[in-house]
Order: structure tokens, then sequence, then C-alpha cells
């Protein structure tokens, strides 16, 4: 769910909201000097410059490379005391040079609250917590803070957290109800497009034998608003005219009509689509041996109506040779339409969707299939990969991927004139992606990383990308990026 914007910044606007964030800073500071209080101000600067040529999408000779350099700017304020834990975090995420360098209005607002949240302790294993939040579970593939992005990913809602007293088991229970502003009853429309209405969703994190061995199950549910629809709006009225003679005199009457044609949007706000996701996931970590699987599967409806039957697996496994090398194997597969098959496509949709996760840490850096593996709408994919990891000392590495993607069905479906579901026969091979990327961290609270990528298509992938096939151009990324993540201010520092 996209950040809450901060509307209407003008000048004394913004000076309004620096002194009351700083009569805030200051109260936090006051209280922190109480004994069982803390205050802790940090930061984040993040800064990449990259070169884009067939990144996110394949590109053909009709369009030319490019860079760009993306920023992001945090503030976080974390408060904590007794029975009382927040956080209250602003962030600005921003291309550079979208807005004047030298102007008393910003023409794109950048600036939001991207955190802002309070949790109430009722002892130690268990409290509630309300505002709007980032989420972040086990790797973050099915709920994640959505990192690379600039602007990350926080939800709206309120949610329990519990865990034992030894560690080794915990609990979220959270539920989110989203209305547009103004506020109206929960039933009104609501149709922004990558929101849910309703979401609610449990997990639970059990450990074995001193955390060698871990398992958690994720259980969601999101509800959509019937999408709205677009219907003719025809009103046809009379007119009686008079009927005059050569001499002007009036002699009868006649009906005429006339239609006005026009269109009206229909809304369903008490027709939702309920769709539910259940994961199974298991970590066997040993000393130089680690091991990962997951199973998920989704039911209910999609949001058009259609029922949902959709399905994931994952598993990798990762053995260090040597004290610097490591290496891994792993699989997905995303079960995905079989557009050949028109018939049950009509009334069953079973493309699994990755829901609210990190997409860009799973499917190739060049994030060719992020937006592909998030709807269900999608032929869905198989993903073969080995990655290299090579750490030069503590603070530098080197990690290297390769990825085979393929297709589960060899059909890719074709646009019809006539709303038919057409589809072609493909080959299923859609390439080969290599992802090297470099890190060094210099400090515990800098990080400088730089990555080079490319992608071997094949014209199965052509054709996926809207291009006539084989005439995609060779597709490459890198980038270079800088993260300073500096500590202001710490109430328990002396």
């Amino acid at each position: 769910m996209p950040a809450l914007n901060i509307n209407s910044f003008n000048s004394s606007a913004m000076k309004k909201n620096h002194y009351s964030f700083i009569f805030a800073s200051l109260f936090l500071v006051l209280l922190a000097g109480t004994a069982s209080a803390q205050l802790n101000v940090s930061g984040e600067f993040r800064t990449r410059g990259e070169f884009r040529d067939g990144y996110q999408s394949l590109r053909d000779d009709s369009k030319t490379p490019y860079g760009d350099i993306l920023g992001r700017t945090r503030i976080l304020l974390d408060y904590k005391n007794d029975h009382f834990t927040t956080r209250f975090s602003l962030q600005q995420a921003y291309v550079y040079g979208q807005n004047n360098f030298s102007s008393d209005t910003i023409s794109k607002n950048t600036i939001n609250v991207y955190e802002a949240w309070f949790k109430y302790n009722f002892n130690k294993n268990f409290g509630v917590k309300l505002g709007r939040i980032e989420l972040s579970y086990d790797d973050n593939r099915f709920i994640g803070t959505s990192n690379w992005s600039m602007w990350g990913a926080t939800h709206d809602l309120i949610m329990a957290q519990w865990q034992c007293p030894n560690g080794n088991y915990s609990g979220d229970l959270g539920i989110a109800v989203n209305n547009m502003a103004p506020a109206g009853a929960y039933l009104s429309s609501y149709n922004l497009k990558n929101n849910y209405k309703y979401m609610g969703y449990l997990y639970e994190n059990r450990s074995f034998l001193n955390n060698k061995l871990r398992f958690s199950f994720l259980g969601l549910v999101d509800a959509f608003q019937k999408n709205p629809a677009t219907v003719p709006n025809n009103v046809t009225a009379t007119d009686t005219l008079s009927v005059w003679d050569q001499f002007g005199n009036i002699i009868g009457t006649t009906v005429v009509s006339h239609t006005s044609k026009s269109t009206k949007t229909i809304e369903y706000p008490e027709i939702l689509y309920v769709r539910g996701t259940g994961v199974l996931d298991g970590w066997l970590t040993l000393k130089k041996f680690s091991a990962f699987g997951s199973f998920a599967y989704q039911g209910g409806h999609y949001r058009d109506g259609r029922k949902l039957q959709s399905y994931f697996y994952s598993a990798w496994a990762s053995y260090q040779i040597a004290k610097p090398l490591r290496l891994l194997v792993g699989y997905d597969h995303l079960s995905g339409n079989n557009y050949s098959d028109t018939t049950e496509l009509k009334k069953t949709v079973k493309g699994f969707s990755t829901l609210y996760g990190t997409n860009h840490q799973f499917y190739g850096y060049m994030d060719l299939f992020s937006n592909v593996v998030r709807d269900n709408l999608s032929y869905g994919l198989n993903d073969l990969y080995a990655r290299c990891t090579v750490n030069f000392c503590e603070n530098m590495s080197l990690e290297t991927t390769w990825r085979w993607f393929s297709l589960p069905y060899g059909y890719l479906k074709k646009s019809a004139s006539n709303g038919s579901l057409a589809y072609q026969s493909v080959d299923k091979n859609l390439g080969h992606e290599i992802d090297i990327m470099y890190t060094y961290k210099p400090y515990a609270n800098l990080e400088f990383s730089a990555a080079y990528c490319f992608f071997l298509q094949t014209n199965t992938m052509d054709l996926m990308s809207n291009l006539k096939a084989g005439s995609s151009e060779f597709a490459n990324y890198a980038y270079v990026m800088l993260v300073y993540k500096p500590n202001f201010f710490n109430s328990e520092k002396k």
C-alpha cells in the first residue's frame, strides 16, 4: 500500500510541519530523560545511479537506453518505555531533478509520512500495534518492505503480537480496513487499483533444536471490490411540434423523438471478491549446510468474480565449500493460466500472485518478472537458479547468480478484436539472466554496492514483452548504490 502523501506543500505549511516535528522531537527527548524511557533518532541516505537498457521491460530499436539517479532520505524516531513502543518516520523518495532547484513551490510532492505507529505492551510477551506499519515476514516473499523501491511499502492496520518467554514461538495477527477520503461508510465505493479493501492475516513462527530447524505459517485473506462497469446511458425524449399550412394556420401537431447518447459508471461497493492464501515455510540451518522449502496455495475468487485455484512451491540448498565460498542451488514454480484452455479460463483463474512481497530479490535483479509474479492472470513462471557468493573479508563480498526462466505452458495470450480468448503456441524457454553484485561495507552503517546484469532472451520472451519475435535488443542493466544510516541520538549512549 503506497505511503500517505502530505498534500498542499507551500512554504508556510512546510515551516509549520517542521516546527511541529522539532517540538515533538524535543518532547520525546524530555521523556527519554526518565530512567525507564529510551529515545533513538536515526536516518537513512540512499542514492542509486542506474543505467537502464531493458530493465523491467525488453526494448527494440525504437527505444533507447537511458540513465537516471534515484534518491531516498528518511528520518526515524523510535521511543520506548515500560508500556509503549513508538515509531515515526518521514521519507523523501525522488528522482534527481524532478523538482525545481530554486522555487517556493514543489512541482511534485516527494515527502510523505512513511511510518507512524505505536504499540502498547501489556507485558513482555504480548502487545497491540496500531498505525501505518512496515511489514516484513521471513524472506519478504509474500509480505515485505519493498526496500529496493525508493518508495517502500507500508500498511494501515491494527495488529496483535505475541511470543513465548523462551523465544521459540511468536505470532502476529493483523487486520486492515481501507476507506476513501473524505471518510465515509465502509460499504461505500473503494476503487484504488492496487489496494485491498479489507485484509487480515495470521503469522506464526516456531523454532526447534536451538533454532537449527524453523517453521512458519502465513494465512492471509484480502478482499477487493467488484470492478466498476461502464454501460450506455441513452435518454430518449419527445417534443410536440405544431404543423402549419401555407397560410400560417396550425392544422395539427406531430411528435418527434430524439435520443442523447452517453455512458455512466456503475460501482458495486457491497460486492467483494475474497482471495485466500496459505503459506508454509521451513528452514534447516547447520554449520555449513542450509536448506529451505516453501509451499503456498491460493483460493477464493479473483477480483472479476472468477474462481481462483493456484499454487506455488520453492526450494533451495546451500553449502559452504570453503570459509569464503558458498554455493546455492534453487528452484521456484508459480502456477499459471493455460490460455489454450479457453473453456476453463472463462470460469477459473490459475495464476499465482506473490501478494505484497519484495520481488526484486527473487526473480532477477533486472525486474523483468517482478510484476508478472504479482498478477493472478499471468502465464506462471519456472525459475531455476544457482548462486556463488565469495566473501573476501567480513565487509566485502561478490555474488554471481545465474537464472533460467521458462513457462509452465507453451501458450501466450493474443489480443483479439472480437473479445475472444485467442492464444498462440510458443516455446516454453524465456531465457537466461546473469546478475553480478559487489558489496562493500567499510563501516557498520555505510554500504556501497554495484551490480551488472544482462538477459539472454528468446523469441518467446520477445512476444511476452509485446515485441515482434527476434526484434529485441541486447538487454542489460547496471547500478551503483550508496546507503548511509547515521544514528543522530540515542538516550542509552553516555
